[in-house]
C-alpha cells in the first residue's frame, strides 16, 4: 500500500510540474516570413471587386444566346463574355468594367452591333491583380 501511495505521489507531482520552454528567435522570423507569403498569395488570388457588366441579351432560346456569345468573343477578344442560365432564360453578360464610364463607352460600341436594349448592371467583376481596387 505504501508503494502505491508513493507511485501516486510521484505521478501527481510530475503532472503539475512546470516546464520552461526556450523559444528560438528564428521562429519569429519564420512566422513573419510565412505571414508575408500568405498575404502575397491572398492578393494574387483575390481577383474580384465591385464593377459593371453589360447585359447584351436575355432570351429563352439557347442557340441565339450562344450565337451572341460567339460573336462577342470573336469581335472583342480582350473582354470576357458570360453565359448565365436562370430558368427559362439565358442571359449574356459582357465585360468586367471597374468604372461606369468604361461600361458606357463599350455600350455605345455594342449598340452599333446589337439593336436590342443593352443594360449596364452593377455586379462583382474580375480584374487583374496589379489593378488597384476602386474605393
Amino acid at each position: 500500500m505504501k508503494l502505491l501511495s508513493i507511485f501516486f505521489t510521484f505521478c501527481f507531482s510530475t503532472a503539475f510540474a512546470q516546464v520552461e520552454v526556450e523559444k528560438d528567435l528564428r521562429v519569429d522570423l519564420l512566422l513573419k516570413k510565412q505571414e508575408e507569403l500568405n498575404k502575397k498569395a491572398w492578393l494574387e488570388n483575390n481577383r474580384s471587386g465591385p464593377g459593371f457588366r453589360i447585359v447584351v441579351i436575355n432570351t429563352n432560346d439557347r442557340q441565339v444566346a450562344l450565337d451572341v456569345k460567339s460573336r462577342l468573343m470573336r469581335d472583342f477578344p480582350d473582354h470576357k463574355t458570360y453565359l448565365l442560365y436562370q430558368a427559362p432564360n439565358f442571359r449574356i453578360q459582357f465585360g468586367n468594367f471597374r468604372i461606369r464610364k468604361e461600361a458606357d463607352a463599350m455600350k455605345i460600341q455594342l449598340a452599333k452591333i446589337f439593336t436590342n436594349n443593352l443594360i449596364i448592371i452593377p455586379t462583382t467583376v474580375e480584374y487583374k491583380p496589379e489593378e488597384e481596387p476602386v474605393q
